[in-house]
């Protein structure tokens, strides 16, 4: 992904919204969990290994060695339950604007799951998650209440197969727009994890937005990926 289309993404989270809601009076503490912990590299050690010595023609008459099974990628998630901010919210796989930001869905009590990137269950990577926090002609969006998660709160997707992933938050945080770790956030690489993104803090009158981001960060239950 190149640097302008990093940069349009995050444009993209710039969500369109109404006038700063009550809450941002009594604001949460920023930042809860072990942010360290979950750091993730963005990309992988990229070293080849040393080659393997010649082959003699006995050798390469053998039968090669049988290639490890992969498993088939996770069925996409349709459905994300939150209980403790009381979240029950279809999912839909978006993708980019023509402008290069990421979609989100219209309807502000639906989420978008960032469709080129990582699956929601896949065994490594961040798969992101995205949704308003409120608007103006809609009211409360379905993460209106992320900026509260607590860590060990409990994430459950349901996928499209009927299989469901459950997920522990581990962090939250809070972060200015222009200082959204975009690397980080929307890798391949490093543990399975779950990113969930919406808008946060002080609302600009002038760009009609919120200056701040919120993610809340997951890992699956029993580091298990479905």
């Amino acid at each position: 992904m190149t640097g302008r289309s990093i940069a349009m993404m995050v444009a993209g989270l710039t969500l369109l919204v109404g006038a700063p809601a009550v809450w941002l009076v009594t604001q949460p503490a920023e930042t809860v969990g072990d942010l360290d912990a979950i750091s993730q590299d963005a990309a992988p050690d990229t070293r080849l290994p040393d080659p393997p010595g010649e082959l003699t023609p006995s050798e390469l008459a053998e039968d090669p060695t049988p290639e490890p099974e992969v498993a088939p990628p996770p069925a996409e998630p349709v459905r994300l339950s939150i209980p403790a901010i009381g979240v029950d919210a279809s999912v839909d796989p978006v993708g980019l604007e023509d402008d290069g930001g990421m979609e989100i869905p219209h309807d502000i009590h639906r989420i978008g799951w960032y469709e080129p990137g990582v699956e929601v269950g896949s065994p490594t990577g961040t798969a992101v998650l995205s949704g308003h926090v409120d608007s103006r002609e809609q009211g409360e969006g379905a993460f209106f209440d992320l900026r509260t998660m607590e860590e060990g709160e409990a994430i459950n997707v349901e996928h499209a197969d009927g299989d469901v992933s459950e997920w522990r938050v581990v962090a939250r945080t809070v972060y200015t727009k222009d200082e959204l770790p975009i690397d980080e956030i929307f890798t391949r690489f490093g543990e399975p994890r779950l990113a969930l993104i919406t808008c946060g803090g002080a609302f600009d009158n002038t760009e009609r937005s919120y200056e701040d981001n919120v993610v809340v960060y997951a890992e699956p239950v029993d580091g298990a990926s479905i």
